[in-house]
């Protein structure tokens, strides 16, 4: 403006900000550029002024677990941290700016030479289990070898690092890796990031690049195989040097690879966890209760479910019975059995039974029990491929429903099952709603009388049941079905595929802050809530981990983010041989191979692109992140969809089963609260606990963004719901809550609330 208003170039000095300003969300859901602001945000513990904060401050709230965000278009940060929100200038920004401003203040585009690092910069971490961006740190990492100064490493000494075992990550947001060894980070470049770098300085028509400097590249060639690697890739891309090959890229390939192992979980101190309202306890000691501070035993159930078809695969891809590992679940579920034309429980394939010396799948299942005899095995009925027709077709007819049920208690006994799993995808609508009620009960009542007459443990009944909230309102009545099940598998996968023009993940446990209201709900997080939210009790909710992962054909391979263009599924894999879809072996192959891994902190999972393929899954990092979620949420477990699809081999990370140890590691010391309790008596337990929960609020989105709500046992309190999200709210001394006029009134205006009791302080 003020060059345009005549000033001189020469004259005008360009302020850059050493503080941001605070702003107070009206709702902290919607916390991007341009949302909404109730004032200015809270003062700073130094600056003390509301709406301003010292950059020194901002870097503690970094510190303390705030969300860090950059704004690609206008080029700048903000943290967002609850309802507060910082715009502010970091290095990034003013780096950016840096550049910019030569050019905007006169100087020619061919005489700005921009610097590119042969160094970087390390760190010593507070804590190497939280090891992302912006995490804490105790001071500069430790010094080179050769370079021997604290906080500093030149890229020949960070090249060894990669080769003896640190863990690389890739940025895709800030286009640069790091690097993570235990509590040592580094931030660096490398081949890939100078070439990024020198594309966008040619896009831009600058004069070319600088070193700094020449002598920290890695000169002799000794780590990664050529001569000054970083300054030979600046060559290529700026003057068309021929390309030459090094060592490097298999380096980084080996390097990327330990994520996978290494890259630890961030603690449940951090804003992942925490700052989602959510995962808030009703009470202080329910916290408390769920964890055993000296005792890794857990009551947690780990469903794991075995599919018939898994042993046709080809290769290392074969998965037999005799893979699986008696110790690692709590219950195995056989997918699956069909409903054959007289509604009859049956085999979905010949390899199923017994056929003379040809031992069956059922019993080299079941066989495994001998080596665990805690170890629960049941038999899932239906299925996506057998489809919802036969249940309806089974339920519409009394007699049929009861010869079914009769017939199932015989096959479970005859083949050895524990339990049965009931797969109806999916009951719609109000009349598949009340037969899905009516079934179950009378499988559970059944159950339960043959127990008493035969003096059996009594059969488990469970059931696969969807994570969308669209499925559970439409063919679910929840507080019925929680009361006769055992527990309930939720499929908290598949949100997003093939079917859809765009990359997205296909398990998130939170949403982008960028999402539309739609979109927030398709994760882990609001679906399992939503199942609380209409009736089920936590403990009786398994949530659904996926070990595979979906995977899409890009429009364009330079655009790799969430959201981007697709044309269609992805490759189908060497061993499931579906496209659009890969098992956790198969990615995990695809990343040793060099595909680009990339950690979603807001989403809080990984995808990798290679190319144009694109995959978004489940990762051992991930599976713990959940885990976590999971025990603070106080649910019953986690569900394994599948279990032949985690690297069962060892072949690829070398640890059988890693994702799924990955999770079971987590649950140690967790003790889900109420398990014994839910299952001991269907009508009284539940019962009261429905009867005493029969006043208390729900808040639903129909409702409105904002709503309130009387709070019926105390006429001082009041809810305030933001949409999914309860408040419970005091009114001030003397003041009653007045649901006529949503405010809070004098006694006498509010019926039934003559006396005011003291609001408490």
């Amino acid at each position: 403006m003020w060059e345009r208003m005549g000033a001189p170039k020469d004259k005008i000095v360009v302020g850059l900000a050493t503080y941001g300003r605070s702003f107070t969300l009206t709702n902290p859901s919607n916390n991007g550029m341009n949302a909404p602001t109730s004032g200015g945000g809270k003062a700073g513990e130094f600056s003390r002024e509301s709406g301003f904060l010292a950059f020194y401050e901002i870097c503690e709230m970094m510190k303390n677990g705030a969300t860090y965000i950059w704004d690609d278009e206008q080029k700048v940060p903000y943290l967002v941290d609850g309802d507060q929100w910082v715009g502010f200038d970091d290095e990034r920004s003013i780096r950016e700016f840096g550049v910019k401003m030569w050019e905007r203040m006169g100087a020619p585009k061919d005489k700005i030479v921009v610097g590119l690092a042969t160094y970087g910069r390390s760190f010593t971490l507070t804590n190497p289990s939280n090891n992302g961006m912006n995490a804490p740190t105790s001071g500069g990492g430790k010094a080179g070898e050769f370079s021997r100064e604290s906080g500093f490493l030149a890229f020949y000494e960070i090249c060894e690092m990669m080769k003896n075992g640190a863990t690389y990550i890739w940025d895709d947001e800030q286009k640069v890796p790091y690097l993570v060894d235990g509590d040592q980070w580094v931030g660096f470049d490398d081949e890939r990031s100078i070439r990024v770098k020198t594309k966008w300085l040619l896009e831009n028509d600058y004069a070319g690049a600088m070193v700094w400097t020449v002598d920290m590249d890695d000169f002799t060639g000794k780590c990664s195989g050529r001569k000054y690697p970083l300054i030979e890739v600046m060559g290529e891309e700026l003057i068309g040097r021929p390309k030459s090959t090094s060592n490097l890229e298999s380096i980084v390939q080996k390097a990327s690879s330990n994520p996978l192992i290494k890259v630890s979980v961030p603690n449940t101190e951090s804003n992942i966890i925490h700052e989602k309202p959510d995962l808030t306890p009703t009470t202080s000691d329910s916290i408390k209760s769920n964890a055993l501070a000296n005792d890794d035993e857990t009551n947690a159930r780990i469903v794991c479910y075995y599919t018939n078809w898994s042993n046709k695969r080809p290769g290392i891809g074969k998965f037999e019975p005799e893979h699986l590992d008696p110790t690692l679940c709590t219950h195995i579920i056989f997918a699956f059995a069909n409903l054959n034309s007289e509604f009859k429980i049956s085999p979905s394939e010949e390899s199923d039974e017994t056929h003379g010396s040809q031992t069956g799948l059922y019993d080299r299942v079941l066989a495994i029990k001998a080596k665990n005899p805690n170890l629960k095995v049941m038999i899932a009925v239906g299925g996506w491929m057998m489809g919802p027709t036969p249940f309806k077709q089974l339920t519409e007819n009394t007699y049929r429903q009861t010869l079914f049920i009769f017939n199932a208690i015989e096959f479970l006994r005859k083949k050895g099952f524990d339990g049965l799993d009931i797969c109806w995808e999916f009951p719609r609508g109000a009349e598949d709603k009340e037969k899905y009620v009516s079934l179950i009960k009378e499988l559970r009542e059944a159950f339960d009388g043959e127990a008493k007459g035969s003096s059996k443990s009594r059969l488990l009944l469970t059931a696969a049941v969807p994570a969308s909230f669209e499925a559970v309102t439409s063919g679910f009545n929840v507080p019925e079905v929680n009361k006769y099940l055992d527990f309930m598998n939720i499929m908290s996968y598949d949100f997003h595929g093939d079917w859809e023009q765009t990359v997205n993940h296909n398990s998130p446990l939170f949403p982008l802050n960028t999402a539309s209201g739609y979109q927030k709900k398709l994760t882990v997080d609001f679906s399992v809530a939503e199942w609380v939210n209409k009736g089920a009790s936590k403990e009786k909710l398994v949530v659904g981990l996926p070990t595979y992962g979906r995977t899409f054909t890009l429009s364009n391979p330079n655009h790799t983010d969430i959201n981007a263009a697709a044309v269609k599924g992805g490759q189908p894999g060497q061993y499931t041989r579906e496209s659009g879809f890969l098992a956790f072996f198969e990615i995990c192959d695809l990343l040793k191979l060099g595909a680009t891994l990339v950690w979603d902190n807001e989403q809080m999972v990984p995808y990798a692109y290679t190319g144009d393929q694109w995959v978004g899954f489940d990762d051992p990092r991930s599976f713990k992140v959940k885990v976590q979620w999971l025990k603070q949420a106080g649910y019953g477990g986690i569900m394994i969809w599948s279990i032949d699809m985690d690297d069962f081999s060892g072949s690829c990370m070398g640890q059988k089963f890693p994702l799924i140890h990955a999770a079971k590691e987590e649950l140690k010391g967790y003790k889900v609260a109420n398990l014994e309790a839910q299952s001991s008596n269907i009508n009284t337990a539940i019962g009261q606990a429905l009867e005493k929960n029969k006043d208390e609020v729900k808040c639903e989105e129909s409702d409105g963004h904002i709503s309130y709500h009387k709070d019926k046992t105390d006429c001082t309190m009041y809810y305030m719901c933001e949409g999914t999200r309860r408040h419970h709210m005091p009114c001030p001394q003397n003041l009653v809550f007045n649901i006529n006029e949503n405010v809070c009134d004098w006694p006498e205006n509010v019926e039934g609330c003559g006396v005011a009791a003291t609001t408490p302080s």
